[in-house]
């Protein structure tokens, strides 16, 4: 199941008061979870279900609004739902909570590739070393 069905759907099962007071906490709380501002009361007046979940969405992501969501259901008593949510959150192959994916390790860099200067008939050849980015076009000029 998607986040945001999951999210309303744990919604929907609250009773009216219960919803209210969800979105009081979700407007005024501050410390529901760290990095989770309130949300402006102006974006949740007279809220549905579909908005409280849209909005808690854009404003947190989506782990960020479960994990918001079930810290709120406890806080008004639900804790069952709250430990619902969690599992069934958990349960769901889309999120990456769920399995934690193994570090992606970082391409071997290639060694960069060898200029040749070649200089004729014994000339010699005065060059700067180049380090760093070598890729791309580049204008030499040469005075005499």
């Amino acid at each position: 199941m998607q986040v945001p069905q999951l999210l309303l759907d744990t919604l929907e099962d609250q009773c009216d008061d219960y919803f209210k007071r969800f979105v009081w906490y979700l407007t005024t709380c501050n410390d529901l979870l760290d990095g989770c501002s309130p949300i402006r009361k102006a974006r949740l007046q007279n809220p549905s279900r579909e908005d409280a979940v849209t909005e808690m969405i854009n404003s947190y992501g989506e782990e960020s609004a479960v994990k918001v969501t079930a810290v709120i259901l406890r806080k008004i008593g639900n804790n069952n739902s709250a430990a619902n949510l969690e599992k069934s959150y958990a349960a769901t192959p889309s999120t990456s909570s769920s399995v934690a994916a193994p570090p992606v390790a970082a391409p071997p860099v290639a060694a960069p590739p060898v200029a040749a200067i070649s200089a004729q008939n014994g000339s010699v050849i005065i060059a700067p070393s180049v380090t760093g980015g070598t890729s791309g076009a580049w204008n030499i000029t040469i005075n005499k």
